[in-house]
């Protein structure tokens, strides 16, 4: 529950484009906004723990999933500093913004599928 309420405060903070960077006022929002990012990703990783836990699944199917359900979503919802990152920003002026899309919702169903359908985990075991 935790994480849906900062997830919703966070998410204004986080869908506008930077300010300018002279300003003490920018300067503190993006100071909240990087508090508000931590503190949700932790509430996050603790929920997709225990959910795993409740649902009897194996952690790395849990993971598999939370990771390939959040990168479609952003996807979909393209906040700036997730489409704007360098790595997106080469991908989109080499392909397009459409493709991009097209190939991060791919990415994002096999991962999504490899969590439901496989036994692979994250790191050695």
């Amino acid at each position: 529950m935790v994480s849906v309420v900062l997830l919703a405060v966070a998410v204004r903070q986080w869908s506008a484009p930077p300010s300018e960077a002279g300003s003490d006022e920018s300067a503190q929002d993006r100071w909240q906004g990087n508090l508000l990012l931590f503190l949700l990703s932790i509430g996050l990783v603790v929920s997709v723990l225990l959910a795993a836990d409740l649902a009897g699944w194996n952690r790395d199917r849990a993971l598999w999933i939370s990771v390939g359900s959040f990168l479609g979503l952003m996807t979909l919802l393209r906040p700036w500093w997730f489409w704007e990152n360098y790595r997106a920003r080469w991908l989109r002026n080499l392909i397009g913004d459409e493709a991009t899309m097209v190939v991060y919702l791919g990415i994002a169903a096999i991962m999504v599928w490899v969590g439901l359908n496989t036994d692979w985990t994250f790191g050695r075991r």
